[in-house]
């Protein structure tokens, strides 16, 4: 879902600094260089910026995209398809063609090739483009820029088209690229880090899934063991779990184990835990002040799913026309300060030598009620 829904998904990026003298009219530079135009019939797709509130306009009249201090629009994506099962029929009706044409005999593998590339083209050439579109936002002071898309389609789309034009290069804020860009961490703390997750490695969010499990198991232990409770600048988070998490068996990861529901939810998880499944994806529930957040995170700590902020007003009013925006912004900066609060406190102690003789202790006697030990402490100990 757009992240201005009520139940918002969307995928997190760092953007460094753009050393330019005026970024606002380097954006508006951009943003119009690369608006969305219609494609002619030779073209089978078309991507540009359009604007946040109806991505079919990409006029960005009185620079409609600067609201307070973000960047807010749309990157609209449009795509020529021919449905399988549709050039499937026309293809067999033109080697049937071809077949009474030259006394029944079949085309040769090349000719039916030729066949089905000409009845492609053809085919695209009559259909219409299939519009679609994810919402961007982006906070140069925070260097922060959020997707409201985890469709891995529409992320490269969208990556290859703004790099082209802005040439910043976004960095996917996964597991270890969370913690190297956006948190406060030590050097002695960075250099393991990069000890255990090549950030370098083109499969590092891949490879370094096993600290998302760990965190979100550490998560489970710290709302269970130690209250759930943290700072937040002035105010205090409560997280809690919620009514669904994922464990599987991380040497296949085809096995899994979903538990759903209070009743027999936590009951579910510690057997799949201790059976050496690792947690994959669970619910939360965060409480900051007053308002509540429910959201899921999987073990990349890439996406923020489904996530459902405090009820908004319906109406802002003509003399505030990006209030509900703005209410929405703030909603999504405090659950984001508090999960980089967890994850901050997650680090400093998975990334400090009393993690392997204090911490892996008590973890190890939490999840060993009744059982042994499971993957996730395994590989920790191994790479700590």
């Amino acid at each position: 879902m757009a992240i201005s829904s009520s139940s918002a998904t969307f995928t997190r990026f760092f953007v460094p600094e753009l050393e330019v003298d005026d970024f606002w009219s380097l954006v508006d530079e951009k943003l119009r260089a690369g608006a969305f135009s219609e494609p002619d019939d030779s073209q089978i797709e078309a991507a540009g910026f359009a604007s946040w509130e109806d991505f079919f306009d990409a006029s960005f009249s009185y620079g409609s995209y600067r609201k307070a201090e973000y960047v807010a629009f749309n990157f609209r994506l449009d795509q020529k398809k021919v449905p399988a099962v549709v050039l499937k029929q026309f293809v067999r009706q033109s080697v049937q063609k071809y077949r009474d044409e030259h006394e029944g005999k079949w085309p040769s593998r090349a000719e039916k090739q030729e066949i089905q590339e000409n009845m492609q083209e053809y085919l695209l050439s009559r259909a219409f483009p299939q519009p679609c579109s994810c919402e961007v936002v982006w906070a140069p002071a925070n260097h922060l820029l959020i997707l409201g898309t985890t469709s891995t389609k529409m992320m490269d789309a969208f990556l290859e088209f703004f790099e082209r034009q802005f040439q910043a290069y976004p960095v996917p804020l996964y597991h270890a690229q969370w913690a190297a860009n956006m948190l406060a961490l030590t050097p002695a703390q960075k250099d393991t880090l990069g000890s255990i997750v090549s950030l370098k490695s083109p499969s590092a969010i891949v490879d370094g899934k096993f600290l998302g499990s760990e965190f979100l198991t550490w998560l489970w232990y710290y709302i269970e063991c130690l209250g759930g409770s943290i700072q937040v600048g002035d105010k205090v988070a409560e997280v809690h779990l919620g009514e669904r998490m994922t464990l599987l068996l991380p040497a296949d990861g085809k096995e899994k184990v979903v538990c759903t529901s209070q009743a027999n939810f936590l009951h579910e998880a510690r057997t799949a835990l201790r059976q050496g499944k690792v947690v994959d994806e669970v619910q939360l529930l965060v409480i900051v002040g007053e308002n509540e957040y429910v959201l899921t995170l999987d073990s990349s700590l890439w996406a923020l799913k489904g996530l459902k902020a405090p009820k908004q007003l319906p109406d802002y009013g003509s003399e505030d026309p990006d209030g509900r925006f703005l209410e929405k912004m703030f909603f999504i900066e405090e659950v984001c300060a508090a999960l980089d609060a967890l994850y901050t406190r997650f680090l400093s102690e998975r990334l400090t030598p009393g993690w392997q003789s204090d911490i892996l202790v008590e973890l190890q006697k939490w999840i060993d009620e009744g059982g042994s030990a499971p993957e996730v402490v395994k590989k920790t100990t191994a790479v700590a």
